[in-house]
């Protein structure tokens, strides 16, 4: 039995993984605070970079990995025309399905849905989105090429809010200071 077929089809197993070259990136729609909600963008960037014209998107997975400590998820929320196949998936898994697919336009980029989160204190935390490899409900799904993986992470800083009595406190030290600091020239 002869290696050189099984190696070829190897190198052009992998050739055709290299080719893909679209990325995924969570991004928080706007700054996080303790306390408060925040939401953070799925964005799929070259979603059909070195795909056949023909080429479409049927389908997307993930499991969420997240501090628990700090943050507490709220939902996900797919974006337009995808329908959310999450209640089917599993604890902890997400995606989301398209047919027929999202076809290969030239996209620059394509949003595939939204995280909600609930911050619960104040600091830096990790959050991924993480495919296993040989389950087909996770990854990026094409009609016509393999399965691509769809791995992405953030690290999130969570502000801490000033409580009111305090930032209440700090506004009425400041108004007295200016007061003082107004009041002392007319005396002179």
């Amino acid at each position: 039995m002869s290696l050189k077929p099984l190696m070829a089809a190897t190198l052009l197993a992998l050739s055709s993984l290299a080719a893909q070259a679209s990325t995924v990136t969570l991004t928080p729609s706007a700054p996080a605070k303790a306390g408060e909600g925040v939401d953070l963008l799925i964005q799929l960037t070259d979603p059909f970079a070195g795909l056949a014209a023909n080429e479409q998107l049927l389908s997307f997975g993930f499991r969420l990995s997240y501090d628990s400590a700090l943050l507490s998820f709220g939902s996900f929320t797919p974006a337009a025309g995808w329908d959310d196949d999450s209640p089917w998936l599993g604890a902890g898994t997400f995606g989301a399905s398209s047919f027929p697919g999202v076809a290969n336009n030239g996209q620059a980029s394509l949003l595939l849905g939204t995280l909600h989160f609930d911050t619960l204190q104040a600091g830096l935390t990790p959050i991924s989105l993480i495919s296993d490899q040989g389950n087909l409900n996770q990854g990026l799904s094409y009609l016509w090429s393999h399965p691509q993986p769809l791995n992405a992470s953030v690290q999130l800083a969570i502000s801490a809010v000033p409580e009111p009595a305090s930032f209440l406190l700090a506004a009425l030290g400041l108004g007295a200071l200016g007061f003082t600091a107004r009041r002392k020239p007319g005396r002179a």
